[in-house]
């Protein structure tokens, strides 16, 4: 088991090679928590997801995740941002990075975000870096955009599209970035209750149901729960809020691989 953990990110490399493509990843414990059923969520951690819910912060807000896969070494993903109010619209500015010294892939990201009447709208630019030891460098950069819309105060409507641009790691296109679409809704019946439906399709695979809900209770107390069709996995999560904190946990199960665990926190900066 040592050997094997400690040859996976190589495996992952030529993976990656096989499938031309890299790693996504879902960016949160309450987005984990929820089985990845994120395009038509709103606040701080939107900036990682869908960047029109951006559009609800309402003062400067910091943010860190990390999340490890099935106790394996080097299946670490971590990431960190900054989301705010700015004169015309709303900014994020994010990073993230999974991997270790032999396998890593780094992203930054700058959001922005507006709203136009009932729609919210909101774009993101990555730069993508991936580094193999002994093996190089490849860089890129890639554009997503997505829109959230109120259709009345308990149903919303959200789209996302990663990577419009189609960017790939060399001008063959053989290592591809993620080309990734969601559609998704949200039933919200009551201010403590939410139910997400989202089907993403990759171009090169076949489209995934993701199904999520969260529960909040006694006003700082949070329950999560979610699937996703062909994963063999569930998720879980607890979240707790007190005063500007809020902290987030996320447990998820595969059916071969075992245990995956998410712990993130943001701050919310106090309103001059």
């Amino acid at each position: 088991m040592k050997l094997f953990n400690q040859i996976l990110p190589l495996l992952l490399f030529f993976t990656f090679q096989i499938h031309a493509q890299s790693i996504y990843a879902p960016v949160s414990s309450r987005v984990i928590g929820m089985g990845d059923a994120s395009v038509t969520m709103e606040g701080y951690w939107a900036s990682f997801q869908n960047t029109a819910g951006i559009t609800t912060t309402e003062s400067l807000e910091l943010g860190a995740t990390y999340e490890n896969r099935f106790g394996m070494p080097g299946m670490d993903f971590m990431a960190a941002g900054v989301t705010g109010k700015i004169p015309f619209g709303y900014a994020a500015l994010n990073v993230f990075r999974f991997g270790d010294d032999l396998y890593n892939e780094h992203k930054i990201s700058v959001s922005y975000a507006t709203e136009l009447g009932i729609i919210k709208i909101g774009g993101r630019v990555n730069y993508l870096q991936y580094q193999v030891q002994d093996f190089g460098t490849q860089e890129t950069y890639s554009i997503d955009f997505g829109g959230i819309a109120a259709i009345t105060p308990q149903l919303v409507i959200g789209a996302q599209a990663l990577n419009i641009t189609q960017s790939s790691l060399n001008i063959k296109a053989e290592q591809r970035v993620p080309t990734l679409l969601k559609l998704g809704v949200s039933y919200r019946p009551r201010d403590y209750f939410m139910l997400n439906a989202e089907i993403e399709k990759d171009i090169v695979r076949p489209a995934m149901l993701k199904l999520g809900a969260e529960y909040n209770f006694l006003e700082k107390f949070y329950l999560r729960t979610g699937v996703n069709s062909g994963s063999f996995q569930s998720f879980y999560g607890l979240g707790f809020k007190y005063l500007s904190f809020h902290w987030d946990y996320a447990l998820s199960n595969h059916a071969e691989m075992g245990f995956s665990h998410s712990l993130s926190m943001h701050y919310k900066l106090s309103k001059k």
